[in-house]
């Protein structure tokens, strides 16, 4: 008995000491392990399961789970609840929910017209292709995935490292990890193809993590992060259920998965360079919008951000 209270004691101790690498040691170990389980079953035996709702399963389970618990064992209560009001805050300035629903799928598509020509459907596939494309899938990958994927990177990994680094050092550490989650995604290609795409992620991931830092840093809404994130994803492949997002139904037969991840790159380098670095973090406060231990500061930050003036630096 006094053995195994010491095991908890020690493993309390190192939870404590290193929230950030606890959170990463068990998303890439049971976290990964639930997303690859359909192709190793192909690979290995023939049995072809569905993939998205594994993805949403190592979401759950292996990053919104440990965050919440890794933050109530480091920060209490207190700070399981800021997490948990970041999460569901939707009181933001209109600017932000144009970004998300407007200037992340018009960059993607307006991208997408610039390197491929526009579509050849009518103004009829256009409409249809917005409401079963690009609404329909916002909403499923915002509910399903994207939303608790945020809480993780962007609330728990992004925020607590750039309360040590900065912002910009902070989304430059989250990028590759956040490029390695999806790792799943090269699997079945040849080796120099697989480390192909993992590179090409992680190039595109720095920017977007960016962008997100700088969305979080000046809303304090991890709610509107997610909606950018499962807004770029709505414009391409979408979330995995019911059908494609908005391009693959413009463009049939065409590869424009990346898109939008090139997209969502160039907007986050405008805003690092709009922001000179800074990502909307103000020196004069001490941890982030997610973090901060003053609990007035979600509400003033909230306050703040119902300006679409906000878009400032």
């Amino acid at each position: 008995m006094t053995s195994l209270l010491d095991s908890e004691h020690r493993t309390v101790t190192v939870v404590r000491r290193h929230p950030v690498a606890s959170l990463l040691a068990w998303t890439f170990t049971v976290g990964q392990a639930v997303a690859f389980l359909p192709l190793l079953a192909r690979a290995t035996s023939g049995v072809s399961l569905p993939v998205a709702p594994f993805v949403v399963a190592a979401n759950l389970v292996g990053l919104l789970l440990p965050a919440l618990v890794i933050t109530r064992v480091v920060d209490g209560r207190e700070g399981l609840r800021r997490l948990w009001r970041s999460t569901v805050q939707v009181r933001a300035g209109q600017g932000w929910y144009w970004l998300a629903l407007v200037v992340v799928p018009l960059a993607t598509t307006g991208l997408t017209v610039l390197l491929l020509g526009p579509p050849a459907g009518g103004p009829s596939a256009l409409v249809a292709a917005l409401a079963a494309g690009l609404l329909v899938q916002l909403v499923l990958g915002f509910l399903t995935t994207n939303w608790w994927e945020e809480v993780a990177w962007t609330g728990f990994v992004q925020a607590r490292l750039q309360d040590r680094h900065g912002a910009v050092v902070a989304a430059l550490i989250t990028a590759p990890l956040f490029a390695l989650q999806h790792a799943p995604l090269a699997f079945g290609n040849t080796l120099l193809g697989g480390v192909t795409i993992l590179l090409f992620i992680t190039a595109v991931a720095v920017p977007f993590r960016f962008l997100q830092g700088w969305v979080v840093n000046r809303t304090g809404s991890l709610f509107v992060v997610g909606l950018v994130h499962a807004a770029g994803n709505a414009s391409t492949d979408g979330s995995g259920f019911a059908g494609d997002g908005l391009l693959p139904r413009l463009y049939p037969g065409t590869t424009v998965g990346p898109m939008h991840l090139l997209a969502s790159a160039a907007l986050g380098l405008v805003v690092v360079a709009a922001t000179r670095g800074r990502l909307g973090r103000r020196p004069a406060h001490h941890g982030s919008a997610v973090t901060s231990a003053d609990p007035g500061r979600l509400q003033r930050g909230s306050a703040e951000s119902r300006n679409v003036g906000s878009f400032r630096a």
